[in-house]
């Protein structure tokens, strides 16, 4: 089930993104770094953003227990090609155990039905280049448009930046 997140989930998508990052991530960012992710963190985070008018987001819920969350909003981008597309991706993860089911496109489907609603008609993600789930923005239809060099627990790594100037190609 996928629905509209509410500020009383914000431990459950902190655990989520914590989870999802250990997964995710390990072999790429640093262990130490990954070490360090802690959900109380998290969840003072995600309490601020579900308090904030300005994201949307989306949880996947199976048997009544979070999975799965997907979080955009305005594009947070000053200038250049980036700035050109409304809206952003902030973050999309899912537990292990349930990708590959179908939650992250459904999860996509419901923030860009929501951020349509809102005047928002185009969309960017930045993902790590080296992320395995990478892919998942290309099967979306997702255009590389820009990369970066961002640094994560003292390591460099190139993030890439997928666009989509009509969103509602990503339903197809």
């Amino acid at each position: 089930m996928i629905r509209k997140a509410t500020w009383v989930d914000a431990l459950a998508i902190a655990s989520v993104h914590v989870e999802s990052w250990k997964t995710t991530y390990s072999g790429i960012v640093p262990d130490a770094y990954l070490e360090t992710l802690a959900v109380g963190e998290k969840q003072t985070l995600w309490e601020k953003v579900l308090s904030q008018s300005d994201h949307s987001v989306f949880v996947a819920e199976e048997n009544g227990r979070v999975v799965g969350f997907v979080s955009g909003g305005p594009n947070r981008a000053a200038d250049g090609l980036i700035a050109k597309y409304d809206g952003e991706l902030y973050a999309i993860y899912l537990l292990k155990e349930v990708q590959g089911k179908g939650l992250g496109r459904q999860l996509v489907q419901a923030l860009i039905r929501h951020l349509a609603q809102k005047g928002i008609h185009s969309l960017v993600v930045w993902v790590l280049a080296d992320n395995p789930s990478r892919g998942f923005y290309e099967r979306l239809g997702g255009e590389k448009l820009a990369e970066e060099r961002v640094e994560i627990g003292g390591k460099a790594l190139w993030e890439w930046c997928y666009g989509w100037r009509d969103v509602q190609l990503m339903e197809q």
